[in-house]
Order: C-alpha cells, then structure tokens, then sequence
C-alpha cells in the first residue's frame, strides 16, 4: 500500500508548519475523550480521528493518513497487536504508540517485535505520555526506563 503520507517527518508541510494528526484506538469512550483532551491543548497536535475497534481503526488509517496513531493493547472486536501487525504490513513508516494497562514488562516487547514504535502504560503522567508521543512521531523507540533496562540486560546476556 502507499507508505508516501508517512515518508514525511511529522509536522512538515511546505513552507509551513502544521500540527501532527494523531488517531486515537481504543474501545473506551473516557479515555479516548481525555486523550483527545490532552493532545488538543499542544500547539504541535491535532487529533484527526478515533476508532474503537480494529475494523474501525483500518479504516480510519486508509482514509485519514494520520501522522500517528495511538492503539490500545485490548480491543472489543480484534486486539492491538493484530492491528499493529496490520497497520505496520500495510503503512510500513506510520508511528504506532501502544497505550496500555497491560504490565509493559510482559507486553512492551511484544508490541514492539509486531512493529510498535512505542509501548507506554495508561497509569503514566500525562507529561510522560506526551513524551512518547513526540518521540514516536520524530521517529524514535519509546520505552519506559525499567523496559529499556530489561531489553538491555537481555541483550547483554545473550537472550
């Protein structure tokens, strides 16, 4: 599929700036609204959609070509880590935060082997969750400290 709209850095538009289209995946309605809440009040986002369910948030890509897209790791319909497989086969540079309740230290690297950019839980600061957001979208790996040391001694150890 066309990967163009993600070959851009995030917030480049021509001679202008614009604001980074975020869409926001998850089956909660509270939240989805508080996330929308929290990224309208940054100069630098825009939420360009929501969507509840892996069907609706398919569609929601194809059509909207956000910047990046925030995914619940649970689903009513379809779960996040089937979407992150779908959206990273089909738009291979779109930025994929995973938002969470899961315990990161048994999901994080999961999400990311399947092609997240970023695995963060919903019990962070909202400062915190605005830096994984602006570290997924410049193109970078978001993880929290204490997932970033486990990889690390995993990887040092051989595993």
């Amino acid at each position: 599929m066309n990967s163009g709209a993600w070959s851009r850095k995030a917030g480049e538009a021509g001679a202008g700036r614009r604001r980074s289209r975020v869409l926001i995946v998850d089956d909660h309605p509270i939240v989805r609204q508080g996330l929308r809440r929290l990224i309208e009040q940054e100069d630098d986002l825009t939420v360009c959609g929501e969507a509840e369910t892996t069907r609706e948030a398919k569609t929601a890509i194809r059509e909207l070509k956000p910047d990046v897209v925030i995914v619940d790791f649970s689903l009513k319909q379809g779960d996040g880590i089937e979407l992150v497989k779908d959206a990273r086969a089909h738009y291979a540079q779109l930025p994929i935060l995973v938002l969470s309740m899961h315990d990161e230290t048994i999901y994080a690297e999961r999400m990311l082997s399947a092609g997240a950019n970023g695995y963060i839980m919903k019990q962070a600061a909202s400062d915190q969750f605005l830096v994984a957001l602006r570290r997924v979208l410049e193109g970078g790996i978001y993880v929290s400290e204490l997932v970033g040391n486990s990889m690390i001694q995993k990887f040092a150890a051989g595993g």
